[in-house]
Protein backbone atom coordinates (compact mmCIF):
# COMPACT_ATOMS: atom_id res chain seq x y z
CA UNK A 1 0.00 0.00 0.00
CA UNK A 2 1.60 3.32 -0.97
CA UNK A 3 1.42 5.89 1.95
CA UNK A 4 2.11 9.57 1.33
CA UNK A 5 2.91 12.59 3.93
CA UNK A 6 3.64 15.80 2.72
CA UNK A 7 3.81 19.68 3.36
CA UNK A 8 2.04 22.08 0.40
CA UNK A 9 1.03 25.87 0.75
CA UNK A 10 -1.82 24.49 1.93
CA UNK A 11 -0.95 23.57 5.11
CA UNK A 12 2.38 25.17 5.97
CA UNK A 13 4.43 28.48 5.76
CA UNK A 14 6.93 29.43 3.58
CA UNK A 15 9.57 29.45 6.58
CA UNK A 16 8.46 25.69 7.46
CA UNK A 17 8.31 24.47 3.72
CA UNK A 18 11.74 25.93 3.09
CA UNK A 19 13.25 23.82 6.14
CA UNK A 20 11.50 21.09 4.94
CA UNK A 21 12.76 21.36 1.12
CA UNK A 22 15.26 19.38 -0.44
CA UNK A 23 18.43 20.02 -2.83
CA UNK A 24 18.15 18.57 -6.14
CA UNK A 25 21.46 16.69 -5.04
CA UNK A 26 20.34 15.32 -1.66
CA UNK A 27 17.38 13.50 -3.35
CA UNK A 28 18.78 9.95 -4.29
CA UNK A 29 20.58 9.67 -1.03
CA UNK A 30 17.40 10.20 0.84
CA UNK A 31 15.37 8.05 -1.32
CA UNK A 32 18.02 5.20 -0.80
CA UNK A 33 18.53 6.10 2.71
CA UNK A 34 14.36 5.56 3.43
CA UNK A 35 14.24 2.02 1.19
CA UNK A 36 15.95 0.53 4.38
CA UNK A 37 13.10 0.22 5.81
CA UNK A 38 10.39 0.57 2.77
CA UNK A 39 9.90 -1.42 -0.39
CA UNK A 40 9.56 1.94 -2.72
CA UNK A 41 10.31 5.25 -2.48
CA UNK A 42 9.71 8.70 -4.50
CA UNK A 43 9.91 12.19 -3.38
CA UNK A 44 8.28 15.29 -4.63
CA UNK A 45 10.24 18.61 -3.12
CA UNK A 46 9.05 22.10 -5.25
CA UNK A 47 9.00 25.76 -4.27
CA UNK A 48 5.15 24.96 -3.01
CA UNK A 49 5.51 21.13 -1.57
CA UNK A 50 7.66 18.61 -0.27
CA UNK A 51 5.99 14.72 0.00
CA UNK A 52 6.93 11.65 0.44
CA UNK A 53 5.86 8.49 -1.31
CA UNK A 54 6.88 4.96 0.45
CA UNK A 55 5.14 1.38 -0.22
CA UNK A 56 6.07 -1.36 2.23
CA UNK A 57 7.06 0.69 5.16
CA UNK A 58 6.59 -0.15 8.66
CA UNK A 59 4.39 1.93 10.66
CA UNK A 60 4.22 4.21 7.93
CA UNK A 61 2.78 7.59 8.62
CA UNK A 62 5.10 7.65 12.04
CA UNK A 63 8.08 6.42 10.29
CA UNK A 64 7.59 8.98 7.10
CA UNK A 65 7.26 11.64 9.70
CA UNK A 66 10.37 10.58 11.74
CA UNK A 67 12.51 10.24 8.59
CA UNK A 68 11.51 13.98 6.89
CA UNK A 69 12.29 15.11 10.63
CA UNK A 70 15.77 13.61 11.11
CA UNK A 71 16.75 14.13 7.04
CA UNK A 72 15.45 17.89 7.81
CA UNK A 73 16.68 18.58 11.34
CA UNK A 74 13.21 19.33 12.54
CA UNK A 75 11.38 18.49 15.80
CA UNK A 76 8.93 16.24 14.39
CA UNK A 77 6.33 18.14 16.52
CA UNK A 78 7.04 20.91 14.72
CA UNK A 79 5.11 18.63 11.58
CA UNK A 80 1.79 18.73 13.75
CA UNK A 81 -0.80 20.37 11.93
CA UNK A 82 1.32 21.90 9.36
CA UNK A 83 1.79 17.86 7.52
CA UNK A 84 -1.33 15.95 5.62
CA UNK A 85 -0.93 12.05 5.12
CA UNK A 86 -2.76 9.41 2.46
CA UNK A 87 -2.93 6.03 2.56
CA UNK A 88 -3.75 3.28 -0.35
CA UNK A 89 -6.21 4.64 -3.43
CA UNK A 90 -6.25 8.17 -1.54
CA UNK A 91 -2.34 8.71 -1.64
CA UNK A 92 -2.69 7.66 -5.59
CA UNK A 93 -5.57 10.58 -6.04
CA UNK A 94 -3.62 13.02 -3.94
CA UNK A 95 -0.33 12.21 -6.54
CA UNK A 96 -2.95 12.46 -9.51
CA UNK A 97 -4.44 15.32 -8.34
CA UNK A 98 -0.68 17.35 -7.70
CA UNK A 99 0.57 15.93 -11.27
CA UNK A 100 -2.82 17.37 -12.99
CA UNK A 101 -2.23 20.89 -11.56
CA UNK A 102 -5.45 21.01 -9.30
CA UNK A 103 -3.46 21.28 -5.90
CA UNK A 104 -1.03 24.03 -6.96
CA UNK A 105 -1.27 27.55 -5.68
CA UNK A 106 -1.86 28.33 -9.45
CA UNK A 107 -4.71 26.06 -10.49
CA UNK A 108 -3.50 24.54 -14.10
CA UNK A 109 -0.05 25.58 -13.36
CA UNK A 110 2.21 23.83 -16.41
CA UNK A 111 5.72 23.46 -14.69
CA UNK A 112 4.76 20.64 -11.51
CA UNK A 113 4.24 17.67 -14.28
CA UNK A 114 7.76 18.34 -15.49
CA UNK A 115 8.74 18.68 -11.59
CA UNK A 116 6.78 15.44 -11.11
CA UNK A 117 8.82 14.00 -14.11
CA UNK A 118 11.76 14.81 -12.86
CA UNK A 119 11.53 13.11 -9.35
CA UNK A 120 9.92 9.88 -11.36
CA UNK A 121 13.45 9.58 -13.55
CA UNK A 122 15.37 10.25 -10.09
CA UNK A 123 13.93 7.44 -8.21
CA UNK A 124 14.44 5.31 -11.04
CA UNK A 125 17.61 6.29 -11.26
CA UNK A 126 18.02 5.19 -7.45
CA UNK A 127 16.73 2.37 -7.94
CA UNK A 128 14.01 3.00 -4.84
CA UNK A 129 10.60 2.56 -7.85
CA UNK A 130 8.83 -1.09 -8.02
CA UNK A 131 5.77 -1.93 -9.04
CA UNK A 132 3.45 -0.33 -7.34
CA UNK A 133 4.90 3.13 -7.99
CA UNK A 134 6.05 2.22 -11.12
CA UNK A 135 2.26 1.78 -12.51
CA UNK A 136 1.40 5.04 -9.94
CA UNK A 137 3.57 7.49 -11.17
CA UNK A 138 3.50 7.33 -15.45
CA UNK A 139 -0.60 7.00 -14.59
CA UNK A 140 -0.01 10.46 -12.82
CA UNK A 141 1.90 11.49 -15.77
CA UNK A 142 -0.59 10.43 -18.12
CA UNK A 143 -3.61 12.44 -16.07
CA UNK A 144 -1.53 15.28 -15.93
CA UNK A 145 -0.78 15.36 -19.78
CA UNK A 146 -4.73 14.75 -20.31
CA UNK A 147 -5.46 17.37 -17.86
CA UNK A 148 -3.43 19.80 -20.34
CA UNK A 149 -4.16 18.64 -23.28
CA UNK A 150 -7.99 17.84 -22.84
CA UNK A 151 -9.37 20.78 -21.15
CA UNK A 152 -8.39 24.50 -21.08
CA UNK A 153 -7.07 24.27 -17.21
CA UNK A 154 -3.80 25.54 -18.59
CA UNK A 155 -4.56 27.80 -21.33
CA UNK A 156 -3.34 31.26 -19.91
CA UNK A 157 -2.50 29.55 -16.36
CA UNK A 158 0.13 31.02 -14.46
CA UNK A 159 3.37 29.38 -12.99
CA UNK A 160 5.03 31.03 -10.14
CA UNK A 161 7.19 32.77 -12.09
CA UNK A 162 4.81 34.24 -14.49
CA UNK A 163 2.49 35.50 -11.50
CA UNK A 164 6.18 37.48 -10.31
CA UNK A 165 6.22 39.34 -13.58
CA UNK A 166 2.64 39.93 -13.49
CA UNK A 167 2.98 41.46 -9.67
CA UNK A 168 6.44 43.42 -11.60
CA UNK A 169 3.83 44.66 -14.11
CA UNK A 170 1.58 46.23 -11.68
CA UNK A 171 4.14 47.31 -9.34
CA UNK A 172 5.72 49.10 -12.02
CA UNK A 173 2.84 50.53 -14.07
CA UNK A 174 4.21 48.20 -17.36
CA UNK A 175 7.92 46.70 -17.57
CA UNK A 176 8.51 48.93 -20.54
CA UNK A 177 12.17 50.28 -20.81
CA UNK A 178 12.48 48.81 -17.22
CA UNK A 179 15.48 47.09 -15.79
CA UNK A 180 15.00 43.74 -14.23
CA UNK A 181 17.56 41.16 -12.43
CA UNK A 182 16.79 37.50 -12.58
CA UNK A 183 18.45 35.19 -10.34
CA UNK A 184 18.82 31.39 -11.32
CA UNK A 185 19.11 30.10 -14.81
CA UNK A 186 16.91 27.01 -14.15
CA UNK A 187 13.30 26.10 -15.54
CA UNK A 188 11.63 28.60 -13.54
CA UNK A 189 14.28 31.56 -14.05
CA UNK A 190 13.91 30.40 -18.03
CA UNK A 191 10.38 31.01 -17.42
CA UNK A 192 10.65 34.07 -15.92
CA UNK A 193 12.71 35.50 -18.29
CA UNK A 194 10.29 34.26 -21.08
CA UNK A 195 7.00 35.90 -19.16
CA UNK A 196 9.66 39.16 -18.86
CA UNK A 197 9.98 39.41 -22.79
CA UNK A 198 6.81 39.19 -23.27
CA UNK A 199 5.76 41.46 -21.07
CA UNK A 200 8.02 43.82 -22.77
CA UNK A 201 10.84 44.56 -20.16
CA UNK A 202 13.66 46.40 -21.46
CA UNK A 203 16.97 45.03 -19.77
CA UNK A 204 17.33 41.67 -18.27
CA UNK A 205 20.31 40.67 -16.63
CA UNK A 206 20.77 36.99 -15.51
CA UNK A 207 22.65 35.77 -12.71
CA UNK A 208 23.41 32.07 -12.05
CA UNK A 209 26.02 30.39 -9.93
CA UNK A 210 27.07 28.69 -13.42
CA UNK A 211 28.58 31.38 -15.53
CA UNK A 212 27.73 29.35 -18.27
CA UNK A 213 24.11 28.72 -17.97
CA UNK A 214 23.73 32.09 -17.48
CA UNK A 215 25.04 33.04 -20.15
CA UNK A 216 23.21 30.57 -22.54
CA UNK A 217 19.84 31.48 -21.07
CA UNK A 218 21.06 35.17 -21.66
CA UNK A 219 21.95 35.10 -25.04
CA UNK A 220 19.06 32.41 -25.57
CA UNK A 221 16.43 35.09 -24.97
CA UNK A 222 17.65 38.58 -25.42
CA UNK A 223 19.35 39.02 -21.93
CA UNK A 224 22.70 39.84 -20.72
CA UNK A 225 24.58 37.64 -18.06
CA UNK A 226 26.34 38.90 -15.15
CA UNK A 227 28.84 36.93 -12.89
CA UNK A 228 27.65 36.25 -8.94
CA UNK A 229 30.54 38.01 -8.01
CA UNK A 230 28.67 41.61 -9.67
CA UNK A 231 25.27 41.28 -7.70
CA UNK A 232 25.65 44.43 -5.94
CA UNK A 233 27.03 46.51 -9.24
CA UNK A 234 23.46 44.87 -11.12
CA UNK A 235 21.18 45.69 -7.95
CA UNK A 236 22.41 49.25 -8.27
CA UNK A 237 21.20 49.06 -12.25
CA UNK A 238 17.93 47.59 -12.16
CA UNK A 239 14.36 48.25 -10.65
CA UNK A 240 13.64 45.00 -9.88
CA UNK A 241 15.06 41.37 -8.53
CA UNK A 242 13.20 38.22 -9.38
CA UNK A 243 15.41 35.41 -7.45
CA UNK A 244 14.57 31.35 -8.09
CA UNK A 245 17.47 29.30 -7.15
CA UNK A 246 17.89 26.46 -5.68
CA UNK A 247 20.19 27.14 -2.86
CA UNK A 248 19.90 26.28 0.60
CA UNK A 249 21.05 29.95 1.86
CA UNK A 250 20.13 33.55 1.26
CA UNK A 251 21.22 34.57 -2.08
CA UNK A 252 20.08 38.75 -1.35
CA UNK A 253 21.48 39.29 1.41
CA UNK A 254 20.48 42.49 4.00
CA UNK A 255 24.26 43.98 3.60
CA UNK A 256 24.29 43.57 -0.27
CA UNK A 257 20.95 44.96 -0.49
CA UNK A 258 22.42 47.62 1.72
CA UNK A 259 25.58 48.80 -0.19
CA UNK A 260 23.24 48.40 -3.23
CA UNK A 261 21.05 51.00 -2.35
CA UNK A 262 23.51 53.42 -0.83
CA UNK A 263 24.41 53.87 -4.80
CA UNK A 264 20.75 54.59 -5.21
CA UNK A 265 19.26 56.40 -2.54
CA UNK A 266 16.11 57.87 -4.50
CA UNK A 267 15.49 54.83 -6.89
CA UNK A 268 12.56 52.31 -5.16
CA UNK A 269 14.03 48.50 -5.75
CA UNK A 270 11.40 45.88 -5.81
CA UNK A 271 12.31 42.28 -4.93
CA UNK A 272 10.04 39.25 -5.74
CA UNK A 273 11.54 36.02 -4.19
CA UNK A 274 9.60 32.98 -5.79
CA UNK A 275 12.09 30.24 -4.19
CA UNK A 276 12.35 27.68 -1.28
CA UNK A 277 14.21 28.05 0.62
CA UNK A 278 14.37 32.03 0.34
CA UNK A 279 16.67 33.50 -1.71
CA UNK A 280 16.31 37.37 -0.37
CA UNK A 281 16.68 37.82 3.14
CA UNK A 282 13.44 39.23 5.10
CA UNK A 283 15.39 41.52 6.65
CA UNK A 284 15.92 43.69 4.08
CA UNK A 285 12.16 45.21 4.38
CA UNK A 286 14.01 47.79 6.77
CA UNK A 287 15.69 48.99 4.39
CA UNK A 288 14.28 52.14 2.90
CA UNK A 289 12.88 52.17 -0.34
CA UNK A 290 12.97 48.45 -0.30
CA UNK A 291 9.84 46.53 -1.09
CA UNK A 292 10.01 42.24 -0.46
CA UNK A 293 7.39 39.68 -2.16
CA UNK A 294 7.37 35.89 -0.98
CA UNK A 295 5.85 33.33 -2.47
CA UNK A 296 3.57 33.36 -0.25
CA UNK A 297 2.30 37.15 -1.17
CA UNK A 298 1.52 35.35 -4.77
CA UNK A 299 -1.17 33.96 -3.58
CA UNK A 300 -3.58 36.65 -3.58
CA UNK A 301 -2.82 36.62 -7.29
CA UNK A 302 -3.09 33.46 -8.13
CA UNK A 303 -6.74 33.75 -5.97
CA UNK A 304 -8.16 35.98 -8.92
CA UNK A 305 -6.99 33.70 -11.54
CA UNK A 306 -8.67 30.81 -9.52
CA UNK A 307 -12.12 31.88 -10.24
CA UNK A 308 -11.54 31.80 -14.38
CA UNK A 309 -9.80 28.41 -13.92
CA UNK A 310 -12.45 26.85 -11.73
CA UNK A 311 -14.93 25.72 -14.56
CA UNK A 312 -12.29 23.86 -15.86
CA UNK A 313 -11.14 22.20 -13.03
CA UNK A 314 -14.20 19.63 -13.20
CA UNK A 315 -12.99 18.11 -16.53
CA UNK A 316 -9.53 17.66 -14.99
CA UNK A 317 -11.57 15.98 -11.76
CA UNK A 318 -12.56 13.81 -14.21
CA UNK A 319 -9.81 12.80 -15.88
CA UNK A 320 -8.76 11.99 -12.50
CA UNK A 321 -11.16 9.90 -11.63
CA UNK A 322 -10.94 7.95 -14.63
CA UNK A 323 -6.93 7.20 -14.03
CA UNK A 324 -7.85 6.38 -10.70
CA UNK A 325 -10.25 3.50 -11.36
CA UNK A 326 -7.48 2.21 -14.05
CA UNK A 327 -5.00 1.98 -10.58
CA UNK A 328 -8.04 0.42 -8.23
CA UNK A 329 -8.35 -2.37 -11.38
CA UNK A 330 -4.58 -2.83 -11.81
CA UNK A 331 -3.94 -3.39 -7.84
CA UNK A 332 -7.06 -5.35 -7.65
CA UNK A 333 -5.94 -7.65 -10.50
CA UNK A 334 -2.42 -7.22 -9.03
CA UNK A 335 -3.44 -9.44 -6.36
CA UNK A 336 -4.19 -12.73 -8.45
CA UNK A 337 -1.47 -12.48 -11.00
CA UNK A 338 1.02 -14.83 -8.97
CA UNK A 339 -2.06 -17.06 -9.15
CA UNK A 340 -2.39 -16.47 -13.29
CA UNK A 341 1.51 -17.44 -13.57
CA UNK A 342 1.35 -20.10 -11.97
CA UNK A 343 -1.75 -21.51 -13.81
CA UNK A 344 -0.35 -20.72 -17.05
CA UNK A 345 3.47 -22.10 -15.81
CA UNK A 346 1.15 -25.49 -14.90
CA UNK A 347 0.01 -25.86 -17.85
CA UNK A 348 2.77 -25.06 -19.71
CA UNK A 349 4.58 -27.99 -17.85
CA UNK A 350 1.68 -30.10 -18.79
CA UNK A 351 1.50 -29.39 -22.67
CA UNK A 352 5.04 -29.57 -22.93
CA UNK A 353 5.33 -33.17 -21.47
CA UNK A 354 2.33 -34.09 -23.44
CA UNK A 355 3.88 -32.88 -26.64
CA UNK A 356 7.41 -34.85 -26.21
CA UNK A 357 5.79 -38.08 -25.16
CA UNK A 358 3.54 -37.54 -28.36
CA UNK A 359 6.74 -36.47 -30.42
CA UNK A 360 8.96 -39.63 -29.73
CA UNK A 361 5.95 -41.78 -30.73
CA UNK A 362 6.23 -40.32 -34.35
CA UNK A 363 9.63 -40.14 -35.29
CA UNK A 364 8.46 -40.03 -38.79
CA UNK A 365 7.09 -36.10 -38.73
CA UNK A 366 9.02 -33.50 -40.46
CA UNK A 367 10.46 -30.33 -38.39
CA UNK A 368 7.69 -28.15 -40.06
CA UNK A 369 4.96 -30.84 -38.64
CA UNK A 370 6.68 -30.90 -35.27
CA UNK A 371 6.20 -27.08 -35.40
CA UNK A 372 2.33 -27.08 -36.21
CA UNK A 373 1.92 -29.22 -32.96
CA UNK A 374 4.22 -27.49 -30.84
CA UNK A 375 1.69 -24.12 -32.22
CA UNK A 376 -1.47 -26.08 -31.66
CA UNK A 377 -0.95 -27.45 -28.41
CA UNK A 378 -0.05 -24.00 -27.40
CA UNK A 379 -3.64 -22.39 -28.63
CA UNK A 380 -5.28 -24.89 -27.03
CA UNK A 381 -3.71 -24.10 -23.63
CA UNK A 382 -4.54 -20.55 -24.59
CA UNK A 383 -8.03 -20.96 -25.66
CA UNK A 384 -8.96 -23.38 -22.53
CA UNK A 385 -7.24 -21.17 -20.04
CA UNK A 386 -9.04 -17.57 -21.52
CA UNK A 387 -12.46 -17.48 -19.87
CA UNK A 388 -11.63 -18.96 -16.43
CA UNK A 389 -8.42 -15.85 -16.10
CA UNK A 390 -10.85 -13.57 -17.46
CA UNK A 391 -13.40 -14.35 -15.27
CA UNK A 392 -10.76 -14.61 -12.18
CA UNK A 393 -9.75 -11.22 -13.41
CA UNK A 394 -12.85 -9.50 -13.63
CA UNK A 395 -14.34 -10.87 -10.59
CA UNK A 396 -11.72 -9.24 -7.87
CA UNK A 397 -13.57 -5.86 -8.78
CA UNK A 398 -16.74 -7.81 -6.87
CA UNK A 399 -18.09 -9.01 -3.74
CA UNK A 400 -17.54 -13.04 -5.62
CA UNK A 401 -13.64 -12.47 -6.03
CA UNK A 402 -12.59 -14.19 -3.33
CA UNK A 403 -14.54 -16.80 -3.57
CA UNK A 404 -13.46 -17.36 -7.35
CA UNK A 405 -9.97 -17.11 -6.22
CA UNK A 406 -10.47 -19.43 -3.80
CA UNK A 407 -12.13 -21.96 -5.93
CA UNK A 408 -9.44 -22.00 -8.90
CA UNK A 409 -7.12 -22.46 -6.09
CA UNK A 410 -8.75 -25.21 -5.49
CA UNK A 411 -9.64 -26.71 -8.93
CA UNK A 412 -5.81 -26.39 -10.18
CA UNK A 413 -3.87 -28.15 -6.90
CA UNK A 414 -2.09 -23.68 -7.24
CA UNK A 415 0.03 -23.44 -4.46
CA UNK A 416 -1.57 -21.62 -1.41
CA UNK A 417 1.79 -19.39 -0.95
CA UNK A 418 1.40 -17.92 -4.59
CA UNK A 419 -2.06 -16.64 -4.09
CA UNK A 420 -1.30 -15.43 -0.02
CA UNK A 421 -3.05 -12.10 0.45
CA UNK A 422 -5.87 -12.26 -2.21
CA UNK A 423 -9.27 -10.78 -0.40
CA UNK A 424 -7.17 -9.40 2.54
CA UNK A 425 -6.65 -6.21 0.52
CA UNK A 426 -9.87 -5.63 0.26
CA UNK A 427 -10.53 -6.43 3.80
CA UNK A 428 -12.36 -3.44 4.80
Amino acid sequence: MITLLGIDHHSAPVALRERLAFVEDEIPGALRELTSTADEAYLLSTCNRTEIYAVGAEHPISSLIGFIAEQRGVNPNELTGHSYAREGSAAVEHLLRVASGIESMVLGETQILGQVRDAYQTARDAGTIGRVLGRALPLALEAGKRARTETAISRGALSASSVAVDLAHRLLDGLGGRAVLVIGAGEAGEATVRALIEGGAGDIIVANRSPERAERLASTLQGRAVPFTDLQHALEQVDIVISSTGAPEHIVTYDLVRRAMDERPDRPLFCIDIAVPRDVDPAVVELPSVVLYNIDDLEALCAANLQVRKREATAVERIIGEALDDFRQWETTEQVIPMIGELYQRAETIRQTELERTLRRLPSLSDEERAMLDAMTASIVRRLLHTPVSVLKSSQEGPDGDAIASAMQQLFKLAREEVAGVGAERAP
